[in-house]
């Protein structure tokens, strides 16, 4: 029997298995953004820290993969 088209026309994304590691990080609510515990920098100033993902994993296609 044969697939469904979407099955056979779907491109079929690589989803990222990185899991960010907040520990050692709090979330400061009056700035709106994630600071190292220890001094108190933003965590995106450390060049180490893997932000967490989106929770919808939103992938941007662009032009090029139109008509896949």
């Amino acid at each position: 029997m044969k697939e469904h088209i979407l099955k056979e026309k779907a491109f079929v994304y690589e989803l990222p298995r990185t899991q960010p590691n907040m520990a050692g990080y709090e979330f400061n609510d009056e700035n709106g953004y994630w600071i190292n515990q220890k001094n108190k920098k933003p965590c995106i100033k450390d060049p180490s820290f893997a932000a967490p993902r989106t929770k919808k994993h939103d992938i941007e296609t662009g032009e090029d993969k139109k008509g896949e």
